[in-house]
């Protein structure tokens, strides 16, 4: 009989963030002195560290993508500006995804050796939040490039100023919207 797991996936992927944060690097005897998790558990679970990489870097990107895309599919006139504040907010209330998402390239978390399923996985993780940022420019008849910036771009940006370092601080979201604004607002000025 199989024994039941005495830790949570997010236990360990959260140690992960914080390794980042602390040590700019990340082992499996740092993950297990973190979070008092055996080795060999770890092993069983995840198979390897590339793995335990690769399922934390995707579990932060489905958590953002989750947030990003109930705010941008919502509807409504400020669905976009919403959007975009996503960012900022993740990055306070999931530290630690918000680290591994915003400090870190996919390539650090991946590998080619990784089992298939989780390469089909990864390989696709971004299609649908680009899909709903292009239909949002359709829809809106914004330009996709001033969506990318006010969407992607100037958050990701503005909450790399802090992180991994610092907390990012609620004030930057009002810089964060009126660049999510000014990008979408383009087209109509003739600048």
């Amino acid at each position: 009989m199989a024994r039941s797991s005495t830790f949570d996936d997010s236990q360990i992927f959260a140690a992960v963030g914080s390794l980042l944060v602390r040590d700019g690097n990340v082992t499996l005897q740092a993950i297990v002195a973190e979070t008092g998790v055996s080795i060999g558990s770890l092993y069983h679970r995840f198979g390897s560290r590339e793995t335990l990489l690769a399922r934390t870097w995707l579990d932060a990107v489905e958590a953002f993508q989750l947030e990003f895309l109930a705010a941008l599919e919502s509807g409504g006139s400020d669905a976009g500006k919403r959007a975009a504040l996503v960012t900022p907010r993740f990055c306070r209330t999931q530290r630690e995804r918000a680290i591994v998402l915003a400090c870190c390239r996919q390539e650090e978390f991946t590998s080619p050796d990784l089992p298939e399923d989780l390469l089909r996985s990864i390989s696709g993780a971004n299609h649908r939040a680009a899909a709903a940022i292009c239909s949002y420019a359709d829809n809106n008849a914004y330009p996709l490039e001033a969506c990318r910036l006010g969407l992607v771009a100037f958050p990701l940006a503005a909450v790399r100023l802090y992180l991994p370092d610092q907390p990012v601080p609620e004030s930057i979201d009002q810089y964060v919207g009126r660049a999510f604004l000014s990008a979408i607002q383009k087209r109509h000025s003739g600048i």
